[in-house]
């Protein structure tokens, strides 16, 4: 009885094996730097100031048939501020705005995914920026999975997500610059991640 229990026990593994998709449920995907991006753009006065955050790691975990397994945490290095100017990048590092040196850090720390439509999904998360945390609900679109052209053991995933928050939420800046007319508090965010995983 015990030996023909295993044998379906072993045949119902070797079915489920073949039946899930190739990413397979709870598969991190490692992301590729070189083809992703943390950018955000800020109104000054009259023109949008663009600039990344060149230093940052994540644990992604995504699976459309699997949402309750998938998850999205990124951690950015706070010092990483780009925004093509040194003396701006140096003043959005000092206390003015993101104490760099006492908060070197933000963090997303997802919580839930959710389908909307086709290829649009939410993630519910919280942010956490210097000594704020805010649950938020993000948009992103899921772009599908293809083979690597490089790897033949590989896949690559591809994601994208736009929203915005408000910077003085977050203890960015203590307003001066908003009453000033000089820095908006709204800070449009862009994230466009590749990733790569195991068929």
């Amino acid at each position: 009885m015990k030996h023909h229990l295993k044998k379906q026990l072993k045949l119902f593994t070797v079915l489920i094996m073949l039946l899930v998709p190739s990413f397979a449920w709870g598969q991190e995907w490692k992301i590729d730097a070189s083809h992703s991006r943390i950018g955000f753009g800020v109104r000054h006065i009259f023109s949008t100031v663009w600039g990344h955050f060149g230093e940052y790691d994540g644990t992604i975990q995504f699976d459309p048939n699997a949402l309750d397994q998938s998850r999205f945490d990124f951690t950015v290095k706070v010092k990483s501020i780009n925004t093509q100017n040194g003396k701006r990048d140096n003043h959005l590092r000092s206390d003015d705005f993101f104490a760099a040196d006492k908060f070197p850090v933000m963090t997303f720390t997802s919580s839930k995914i959710t389908h909307q439509e086709g290829s649009h999904y939410i993630v519910t998360g919280t942010l956490q920026l210097k000594e704020t945390r805010k649950e938020m609900q993000v948009p992103f679109v899921f772009h599908g999975t293809a083979p690597s052209p490089f790897d033949k053991d590989q896949v690559v995933a591809g994601f994208d997500t736009e929203f915005e928050i408000n910077r003085l939420d977050f203890g960015v800046g203590n307003g001066k610059f908003k009453e000033l007319g000089v820095v908006d508090d709204r800070v449009r965010i862009m994230i466009t991640i590749e990733a790569v995983g195991k068929k």
